[in-house]
């Protein structure tokens, strides 16, 4: 035994390199707060444990053994690890990914593992000799359920080893350490928001040659999202998209300004995840509508209001929500075969009841099906693309929308955006019905002004 111990003090003197690892300049702190932690048990156990080789180790102590978790590898008798070996060599030991999704404990537990494994290849390569006993011999052996008169533990090694050399109590050669550990209740709640603001502004004199006409336009766009997943079965996505912009033409002499962008958007989608696969039976509702009402330009009449309408869809099937290779992206396909849609006009103008077709109607329900498709990609380091395409059909009409926005950071605070909506509904009074577009209709605009993410 003290020939063992000799060989392990040759080799923490020869090889400190091995025993604690040189933290890494591009790791973070708390890894590297950790790793100091696992150098300084080496450092401990090689300094006593040259103290300890100088005394005469008494072995008449019958008490029971005590064994470290972290260097128990180190006490046994002539001991071959195969382990220690394969942690060695093994090239995707240190893996940053896998060292960052470890609790501190855990991580706190594999650098002494690793400094523990990396000594004890180094001293089964230079003295192969010295080690008898190899642990697959420890297979067919068993210390839990013995009988009720079970012999102590430094007996039962004693009878595996044929040895008696047993270092006792670790805590007599290591030493006690200070370990600042702090153990976090996870949070599974992701928050994000982003706000912007955005302006044009065109000016012509009344006699300039190519004529034209004067005009200028505010957008406002606030998004926030709080979105909840366990990394284990339940996800819960929701969100607030409220938008409002108002353009002003000399060319209209019945408003002063009109509403070119007005939108108030409410998701909630919650999933269970089925087996182990990327699909979510989901139950998904949305509510939307807008702010201000709505005219044409010089026209009197109200197009639609607050509330008028407010659409609901509440939704039950499957979504498809991949693990994406960046953090930063996200995708998700959800199929909806059983869709209820309420429609509510909260106005009595008429008009807003025929451009619906719902005359004499304040509210309507359907049932059919219904299609959402979202992604959030990041293209480059300032530059995104968001896309929402819905799709909601009763056999009888169709309703869909196919919404795209690419977002350009100029810095912080500095965006540009450009923003294209494809729409087509025939359920609108047939008299909406363009010549060239049919059902289908068209918007798009490019701004660029401030923008806030938080």
């Amino acid at each position: 035994m003290k020939k063992c111990i000799i060989i392990l003090l040759v080799a923490c003197i020869l090889c400190p390199n091995l025993v604690a690892k040189t933290v890494r300049t591009n790791s973070s702190a708390r890894k590297t707060r950790i790793t100091q932690y696992a150098d300084s048990v080496g450092s401990a156990f090689s300094n006593q444990l040259a103290a300890k080789a100088s005394e005469s180790l008494s072995t008449s102590d019958e008490s029971d053994v005590t064994l470290s978790p972290y260097l128990f590898k180190l006490i046994g008798q002539g001991m071959y690890y195969s382990s220690a070996v394969k942690n060695s060599l093994d090239i995707d030991w240190d893996e940053d990914s896998e060292f960052e999704s470890e609790s501190e404990a855990m991580q706190y537990r594999d650098e002494i593992n690793r400094s523990v494994d990396d000594l004890l290849a180094s001293v089964y390569t230079t003295s192969p000799a010295h080690f008898s006993h190899y642990d697959t011999q420890l297979e067919g052996e068993s210390l839990i359920d013995q009988p009720q008169e079970a012999k102590p533990a430094s007996e039962q090694l004693e009878d595996i080893f044929d040895n008696s050399s047993i270092i006792h109590d670790v805590t007599e050669v290591v030493g006690p350490l200070d370990v600042d550990l702090q153990v976090t209740k996870p949070n599974f709640w992701k928050t994000t928001g982003r706000f912007s603001l955005q302006f044009t502004q065109n000016y012509m004199s009344e006699n300039w040659y190519k004529g034209g006409d004067n005009n200028g336009t505010m957008l406002s766009q606030l998004f926030l999202s709080a979105n909840y997943n366990d990394q284990k079965r339940i996800q819960w996505d929701n969100s607030l998209d409220l938008r409002l912009g108002f353009v002003t033409t000399s060319s209209d002499s019945c408003h002063n300004f009109l509403t070119n962008n007005d939108k108030i958007n409410l998701n909630s989608k919650f999933g269970v995840k089925a087996s182990k696969s990327s699909w979510y039976y989901t139950f998904s509702m949305q509510a939307y509508t807008q702010f201000l009402p709505g005219y044409k330009s010089n026209d009197r009449k109200e197009y639609s209001n607050f509330l008028a309408p407010l659409d609901v869809n509440a939704s039950i099937g499957m979504d498809y929500k991949p693990k994406l290779k960046n953090p930063d992206n996200s995708l998700s396909l959800a199929l909806l075969p059983l869709s209820y849609k309420l429609r509510y006009i909260g106005s009595d103008d008429e008009n807003i009841h025929s451009a619906y077709s719902m005359i004499d109607e304040s509210v309507t329900h359907d049932f059919g099906s219904r299609l959402e498709y979202t992604h959030s990609f990041k293209l480059l380091s300032n530059l995104s693309w968001r896309c929402r395409l819905y799709y909601y059909t009763t056999y009888e009409y169709v309703e869909m929308e196919m919404e795209n926005a690419f977002s350009f950071s100029f810095n912080k605070y500095l965006t540009a955006d450009f923003y294209t909506l494809w729409r087509f509904d025939d359920n609108r009074n047939p008299k909406y019905k363009d010549d060239n577009l049919g059902y289908f209709q068209f918007k798009e605009y490019l701004t660029l002004g401030l923008s806030y993410s938080f």
